[in-house]
């Protein structure tokens, strides 16, 4: 009798932990990108790109957001350069921008340093980002779609001796 009581308060906690669980990662706001700040620290070799991504992204939550290790696709003027990852997790501040500074590398489609050299010829370029990040708070984690573009100049590819 004990032992069935006990299982069924079990259950009852279980299914109203589940609850919880699915609305709270179901309740946190997308974190969007306020300025994109351009790239640095610019390698190329063949069929990998690494490079360091800076720009200040909104955290409108209430809780702090953190950014773990995820792949996106990346564009440049409309043709895939290639995907892009990011090794470290990034924490963003409650309710407020967050300047952030991200190590990335990028492995690249066949043809991409050739796009890039001719690209460095232009003043500016359109940089697409799509795929899905995985965003955590607390022990919640949760895929969010990703489909941002920003113009910017074109000062990183050009080759340094």
């Amino acid at each position: 009798n004990h032992l069935l009581n006990f299982l069924n308060k079990m259950k009852k906690l279980f299914f109203a932990s589940l609850f919880f669980t699915i609305c709270a990662c179901s309740s946190f706001k997308q974190p969007k990108m306020v300025s994109f700040e351009g790239f640095s620290d610019f390698k190329m070799k063949p069929r990998e790109i690494s490079f360091t991504l800076s720009g200040n992204v909104l955290n409108p939550n209430k809780s702090k957001l953190k950014l773990h290790p995820s792949t996106v696709d990346v564009y440049i003027q409309q043709k895939k350069l290639g995907q892009l990852s990011n090794e470290e997790k990034i924490i963003l501040k409650r309710n407020g921008t967050t300047d952030i500074s991200v190590p990335v590398i990028a492995n690249t489609e066949k043809g991409a340093l050739i796009q890039l050299t001719t690209l460095s010829f232009k003043d500016s370029v359109e940089v697409k980002f799509v795929g899905e990040v995985k965003v955590g708070m607390g022990i919640f984690k949760k895929k969010i779609p990703i489909n941002e573009s920003f113009k910017t100049s074109t000062r990183f590819l050009k080759l340094k001796n």
